[in-house]
């Protein structure tokens, strides 16, 4: 894993019941500011009808007796300004004072105005002309106002609960539908198997999906069964001339009159034969084991196991004259040497990979080789590693550029840009967990967390 590296998941299951939801609560409020305005129209037209018709029953009724032009109910008031001097008329409150003036027609339906008063309350006020006579029918909009609030919260409220409604049902719509991407998704979790993905009852593009995974899945064991044949067929074709290079090297070592000078080349050529005999084991090892194989458990432990310590030591050991010669320094802190290791050879791949690449491109920086609590850690103090290139120093064949912070895994001319990506594999394998920290003029930390003991054992 690279630390740092995760990307935020989006779950589609969420997200459609969200859009459901959504939608319907939209459509919901909708109907209700619609209600609203439907319900608000009516209701004043409605008023201006009662108003126009109650103005023209007083008109009618005034000519004849004009103490009996007054509606009598609650809501309804009738004014009857006068601008003549010898037939006074009503006094007007203030709020209707300016309506005195305005120019109405002089049939009997008249005109229709809304106004306010002082305290804020709303009157519809029917208004006719009759010589020097106004006449004002107001209307108080007071059980109108609240009607209409009420109205207004009782629509919002349905529209809520019909939300709250339509979020339930949504998540049940949704669970419905992803119900066979859902179980496609458990089988692929649960591993490989040689079931097909494919079911009778899936819908027709689960069911394209399934067909794809199974697909996907023969050809990956195809590619995996050429990669461990080949590895297979590569582990022995090399073993045979390290083979005759190492007897090669123990005949010339039991020379007596050897040279000790020579002597020592030809002991570091058989050093170096020993450990790529232990690497090409570990490489057919990790070949043959697959991710997912046994719920993904790591190889059994093969009864080999060696002190942390001494397995620390000896990289380091093997490396200190390149890094000699590349000018840095190596510290070693092992809090418990003791601490048994299974598979001592993969973790050697491991570690010789890490140390390398510290020692190689932390530019003559100290390199530092820390173990607490079971984490091995190899950090460097050189130029580090840019955020860009930190996401991709596990793939496969991928170089940084040479001399850059990106350069971390083997970017030289000889490099492949393979070292990391084995021992991430190598990791796997083995039951522990290799992580990447970094960032430009603040060097690399790459630490391998080992097996509990309990496991390990």
């Amino acid at each position: 894993m690279v630390t740092g590296s995760g990307h935020p998941t989006r779950s589609l299951r969420r997200r459609l019941t969200v859009g459901i939801t959504v939608a319907a609560a939209l459509a919901a409020f909708a109907e209700a500011v619609l209600l609203h305005v439907v319900w608000y129209g009516y209701e004043q037209r409605l008023i201006h009808r009662v108003v126009l018709d109650e103005l023209r029953r007083s008109l009618q009724i005034h000519e004849r007796e004009p103490q009996l032009a007054y509606p009598n109910t609650g809501d309804l008031r009738l004014y009857v300004a006068s601008d003549d001097p010898a037939a006074p008329g009503d006094p007007l409150p203030a709020h209707l004072e300016p309506l005195r003036g305005i120019a109405a027609p002089r049939e009997q339906d008249g005109a229709l105005r809304e106004v306010r008063d002082s305290d804020g309350i709303e009157y519809h006020v029917g208004i006719a002309h009759r010589g020097l006579q106004t006449f004002l029918l107001v209307y108080d909009a007071r059980d109108h106002a609240e009607r209409r609030r009420s109205l207004l919260w009782a629509v919002l409220a349905i529209a809520s609960l019909l939300t709250v409604l339509a979020s339930w049902l949504a998540f049940v719509l949704v669970d419905r539908l992803l119900g066979g991407l859902s179980r496609l998704q458990r089988r692929v979790a649960a591993g490989p198997g040689d079931a097909s993905f494919r079911e009778s009852d899936m819908d027709v593009e689960v069911a394209a999906l399934a067909d794809a995974l199974d697909d996907q899945r023969r050809q990956v064991v195809a590619s995996l069964r050429k990669e461990r044949a080949f590895a297979a067929a590569a582990s022995h074709e090399l073993r045979t001339p390290l083979t005759r290079i190492a007897t090669g090297a123990e005949v010339l070592l039991a020379q007596p009159t050897m040279p000790e000078p020579l002597a020592a080349r030809v002991r570091s050529i058989r050093a170096s034969v020993d450990e790529l005999q232990r690497l090409l084991d570990v490489l057919l090892q990790v070949a043959r084991w697959q991710p997912g194989e046994g719920r993904g458990a790591p190889l059994p432990d093969r009864g080999d196991a060696r002190p942390l310590g001494e397995l620390v030591e000896g990289c380091v050991s093997r490396l200190s004259g390149e890094a000699r010669l590349l000018g840095a320094t190596v510290t070693v802190t092992v809090e418990a040497p003791q601490r048994p290791v299974p598979h001592p050879a993969m973790l050697e791949v491991v570690l010789s990979n890490l140390l390398r690449n510290a020692i190689r491109h932390g530019r003559s920086a100290p390199v530092h080789v820390v173990e607490r609590g079971g984490i091995v850690e190899v950090v460097d103090e050189g130029p580090g590693i840019d955020a860009a290139a930190l996401e991709r120093i596990f793939d496969p064949f991928w170089r940084g550029a040479a001399g850059s912070a990106a350069g971390i895994d083997e970017t030289g001319p000889s490099g492949l840009g393979l070292g990391l990506t084995i021992a991430e594999r190598v990791c796997a394998a083995a039951g522990w967990t290799l992580s990447i920290s970094s960032g430009e003029g603040r060097g690399t930390r790459a630490s391998v967390r080992l097996a509990p003991m309990a496991a390990a054992a």
